[in-house]
C-alpha cells in the first residue's frame, strides 16, 4: 500500500476590500432611503426617496432637542415600494430641535434600517467642551468624547 502526502491549503479569513480603504463611500449600511423636507411654521412636507424595491415598510416620525410630533408617529406600515419611488409624508409638529424619521424594511431579502433627522428651526449646540464639526453635506456635528 502506497502512501500520498496530505497537503493541506488554508485560506485567511481576511477579504481585502479597495473600495473601502480609498474611503470613497462613507454611507453605512442601512435602508437605501434619503429624505427632503420643506418646513413651513409647524409643518413639514417630507419626501421619502427609495433607492431600491422594498417590502413591509414603516416609517415613524418622532422628536428629539424639543421638537413634538403632533400628527401620528406611524407615518407608514407594511407598504411595499418600488426602486425611484418618492413616498410624501406629512408632519405637523410644535417647537425646534430635530425630526427623527425611521425606515424599516425587507431590501433585497434582508431588513434594513435607516435613521434620518431633520433640523426644525436654528438649532444651537451647546457648548459643553466638545468639538463642534461642519460636515461636507453642510451639516453640524458634535464630536462626542
Amino acid at each position: 500500500m502506497k502512501t500520498l502526502p496530505l497537503i493541506l491549503l488554508v485560506t485567511a479569513c481576511c477579504t481585502v476590500h479597495p473600495e473601502r480603504s480609498r474611503g470613497a463611500d462613507t454611507t453605512k449600511p442601512g435602508a437605501p432611503t434619503k429624505p427632503e423636507a420643506q418646513v413651513t411654521g409647524n409643518t413639514a412636507k417630507l419626501a421619502l426617496h427609495f433607492a431600491s424595491a422594498g417590502k413591509d415598510i414603516s416609517v415613524t416620525i418622532s422628536g428629539i432637542d424639543g421638537v413634538t410630533v403632533t400628527s401620528p408617529a406611524e407615518a407608514l406600515a407594511g407598504a411595499a415600494v418600488t426602486a425611484g419611488e418618492v413616498v410624501p409624508l406629512d408632519v405637523t409638529f410644535t417647537g425646534r430641535g430635530h425630526l427623527v424619521v425611521s425606515v424599516r424594511g425587507n431590501f433585497g431579502g434582508s431588513v434594513d434600517a435607516r435613521v434620518h433627522s431633520v433640523a426644525i428651526g436654528e438649532i444651537q449646540l451647546k457648548d459643553d467642551g466638545s468639538k463642534i464639526l461642519k460636515t461636507d453635506d453642510g451639516d453640524t456635528v458634535k464630536v462626542m468624547p
